[in-house]
């Protein structure tokens, strides 16, 4: 019986060294992981692109008209902070109590003539007031005198240099208030929304998302899953700094962007400047994909994680992306936060997940 015992035990320390053995080769190969490349599908169009050819080729795309509107939100606000959405399209967001001083110019949101819509997101003061003034008041839901007043304008060609005679009024609408008062209707609530609309009349049609699958069907999970698959990859676009693969990545969004806006050679390259200077910003320092929420936009079709807006917020984040990293500049530690907004064209595999057009 002694014998058979020693066997036994000699059997049962070969399975755990080869279990520990297992065990240790498993973290290896999720490190590895971890720190390989993620392959993002690159849509057709884009997989050419290089930081040789990017800038001609947005140009090429970029059709100019005898009249180019072009359509700005004007918000002026009191007693709360806010977000702006065009087409369920995030454009604009204010967690402060200053106003704004210039319109928000709103053309990428515009895919095509026809009606589009605006979305107004209300959130109250918060601690907006005490930040600013050294004030102790916190205020945790919205006040009867609180306003949001919206102008929709338009330029049919539009220059700085022009005089606001040239600047046609489209639309004015004013938040909702208690019928036969002037009180706010969503007094009392720690957060209100509401949606107006207004007709828009440009020259081009962009695809944009409209062909994408509604994401919201999909497994929550796995969506997750997908979405961080392609964060991941961003990640190591910056970390590594290939600026080809980033142009890949984002020509096609920048294309439609470029046409709303109908610009020029010079504005191309701006964005080409740019892309260069983020991926080299000094000294970067990735923080971890956490504390986010999804959120969906552009009717279900566009998906991004973010930093919520609700109240309790970390108020450096609000609202801002889950993808961010501190970098140097000068003497100063800043923070950048790309803006990651994927869809799924339609018939396509959740792992087909991409940058929106």
């Amino acid at each position: 019986m002694g014998i058979f015992n020693a066997i036994i035990m000699k059997k049962i320390i070969l399975i755990l060294l080869t279990m520990s053995t297992l065990g240790s080769c498993a973290q290896k190969n999720q490190t590895k992981t971890a720190n390989k490349k993620i392959m993002m599908p690159i849509p057709q169009e884009s997989k050419d692109i290089t930081v040789d050819n990017f800038v001609e080729k947005v140009v090429s795309q970029i059709k100019h008209y005898e009249k180019e509107p072009m359509y700005f939100i004007r918000p002026l606000q009191n007693n709360c902070v806010y977000e702006l959405l065009v087409n369920d399209y995030l454009i604009y967001q204010d967690y402060g109590i200053e106003k704004l001083g210039t319109p928000i110019n709103i053309n990428r949101a515009i895919l095509q003539s026809g009606p589009q819509t605006v979305t107004v997101r209300l959130y109250p003061l918060g601690d907006a007031m005490k930040r600013a003034y050294g004030t102790k008041e916190t205020v945790t839901t919205l006040l009867d005198k609180t306003e949001m007043n919206i102008s929709v304008v338009k330029y049919d060609a539009f220059n700085i240099s022009q005089d606001l005679e040239d600047e046609i009024l489209v639309k004015e609408h004013k938040a909702p208030t208690i019928e036969g008062t002037n009180a706010f209707l969503g007094a009392g609530l720690p957060y209100f929304e509401y949606t107006f609309s207004f007709d828009a009349k440009v020259p081009y049609v962009n695809e944009g998302w409209t062909n994408g699958e509604d994401l919201t069907k999909f497994d929550k999970e796995e969506l997750e899953k997908q979405i961080l698959k392609c964060y991941n990859e961003y990640i190591y676009i910056y970390k590594n700094k290939e600026l080809d693969t980033l142009l890949k990545m984002i020509y096609l969004s920048e294309i439609r962007r470029r046409q709303a806006q109908y610009q020029n050679r010079e504005k191309v390259k701006r964005v080409l400047d740019e892309s260069k200077e983020s991926l080299n910003y000094k000294n970067k320092e990735f923080q971890p994909l956490e504390n986010y929420i999804i959120n969906f936009y552009g009717n279900n079709k566009i998906v991004s994680l973010r930093h919520p807006s609700k109240e309790p917020v970390d108020h450096r984040l609000r609202g801002w992306s889950a993808f961010w990293f501190k970098y140097q500049k000068g003497n100063r530690i800043k923070g950048y936060y790309p803006g990651l907004y994927l869809y799924l064209p339609k018939g396509q595999p959740l792992d087909s997940l991409q940058m929106i057009r």
